[in-house]
Order: structure tokens, then C-alpha cells, then sequence
């Protein structure tokens, strides 16, 4: 059995313009093979709302799918991406994971329960200033309990 979930992302921290030259530099988040929601390094916040299924994986543990969900199970994960505005089209240039596998069952029977979002709130601007990526560890995301 599965459960369709809502994830919220709360985005902030935006790091300043430019970056390593780029300049028109947006965010969105990863749908299949699309970035969805481009929002444009300017905001001060964006919150991303989206819709997985999580059911019980072959260990035991929450296992997401959907086309937001990337990875193999035990593995599973989002992507935001970070990419440029050019004459010739978007060039993408760095992408954060969103990791799911750390999500627990009390966590998820929680928002079903209530019918509310499990939300992560994410900070953008690594230590160097520039765009986070890679896979995002405390401080950089939050998962709310």
C-alpha cells in the first residue's frame, strides 16, 4: 500500500548575483527530465510543493516514487537545480539532493494523519557564498518533526 504525500521546500538564503560569471541564474526543481518552477536568484524565498508516494520498501524503511523521485531504493532523493538563462537555452550548472531515505514512518504517518505537508526548510548559500549542492546535510536542510 502506498500513500501520496505533499512536500513542501521552503528555500531561503538565496546567494547573491553573480556566480562564477553567471549572472541570470535561476532555481527549480527537477521533474523527470524537466526543471519545473524556475524561480530567479532575486527572491528573498520560494517554497516548492510537490506530491511523491511513499510505501513500505524491502527493508522496512519508506520507499518514495513518483516523478520528482530520483535514485534506487534506499537511495531515493529531489533535486534542485541551478541553472542559467542563455540565448542558446537553460545551461544547468549545479543541482542539490534533497536526501528522502532520512525521512522516518513516524515523520510520514504524522502528515497523513494530520493531512498537512512534511516540510524542509533549505538554505541556499553554501559557505563560500555561492549555491549549495551535492547532497544537503544540517544546516543546510531541516526536515520539521
Amino acid at each position: 500500500m502506498s500513500e501520496l504525500i505533499t512536500i513542501q521546500l521552503t528555500c531561503s538564503d538565496f546567494p547573491g548575483l553573480p556566480f562564477e560569471g553567471r549572472a541570470a541564474i535561476y532555481l527549480g526543481i527537477q521533474f523527470k527530465q524537466d526543471v519545473l518552477d524556475e524561480t530567479p536568484m532575486t527572491v528573498q524565498q520560494k517554497i516548492f510543493t510537490i506530491e511523491v508516494k511513499a510505501a513500505e520498501g524491502t527493508d522496512g524503511r519508506p520507499n518514495f516514487t513518483g516523478p520528482y523521485v530520483f535514485g534506487k531504493t534506499g537511495d531515493k532523493f529531489l533535486y534542485l537545480v541551478w541553472f542559467m538563462k542563455t540565448s542558446m537555452g537553460d545551461e544547468r550548472f549545479r543541482r542539490a539532493k534533497i536526501k528522502l531515505n532520512e525521512l522516518s514512518w513516524e515523520q510520514i504517518n504524522t502528515v497523513i494523519s494530520k493531512q498537512s505537508p512534511l516540510q524542509a526548510k533549505i538554505k541556499l548559500t553554501d559557505a563560500r557564498g555561492g549555491p549549495v549542492c551535492a547532497s544537503l546535510k544540517p544546516p543546510y536542510i531541516q526536515w520539521e518533526r
